[in-house]
């Protein structure tokens, strides 16, 4: 009788959600392209990322995002504020930024807050590549089916890409979306 109970308590909690891990916390360190999820004091998985697609260039300079098209990724803490889904990628987490310090540290340098930005995603791959690399790819006589394919075999695996998000594979995303709920806090480190 012991036993059933045991097997019916796991059974209730399995359904519940209980046995979901939970993460309290995400940790990006930009210089390693490497996205921590943790779960209280462990380190629960480990993912590799792709960043802005200016690091690809030997002079860009990283530093914390300061403005709108400065394909910088934030720097401080955050908290992940909308799970999206059905954007320009399949699934998204939406994070906070501009913060309140984001947006005092513009006031302070000068900069209107409507030209901070927003919109920093952790993400995977599009849903189709950007349409100015497509329209160059056709005047070429590439075919747009083949501009997606190459981007996905031989692009996004292997260079940063993205305009200031964090970047995971598809697979990843959808693990990471899973297990990831709103308000769950984010710190990125340069």
């Amino acid at each position: 009788m012991k036993k059933v109970c045991t097997l019916i308590t796991l059974l209730i909690l399995s359904f519940s959600g209980f046995a979901k891990d939970k993460i309290t916390q995400i940790v990006v360190l930009k210089d390693k392209r490497e996205m921590q999820l943790w779960s209280g004091k462990e380190i629960y998985k480990v993912y590799n990322i792709k960043l802005s697609i200016a690091y690809n260039n030997p002079l860009f300079r990283a530093h914390e995002k300061r403005r709108e098209g400065d394909n910088q990724t934030p720097v401080g803490f955050y908290k992940i504020s909308k799970k999206r889904q059905r954007t320009n990628f399949p699934k998204s987490l939406l994070i906070n930024y501009p913060n309140w310090k984001d947006k005092h540290n513009a006031k302070i340098r000068g900069i209107p807050e409507d030209e901070i930005g927003g919109m920093i995603l952790i993400h995977g791959n599009p849903y189709r590549v950007n349409k100015t690399v497509r329209d160059y790819a056709a005047k070429l006589g590439i075919e747009a089916d083949t501009v997606e394919r190459w981007a996905r075999d031989y692009f996004y695996p292997f260079f940063d890409w993205t305009n200031g998000c964090v970047a995971v594979t598809d697979d990843e995303m959808d693990e990471i979306f899973e297990l990831v709920d709103k308000d769950t806090p984010i710190n990125i480190y340069p």
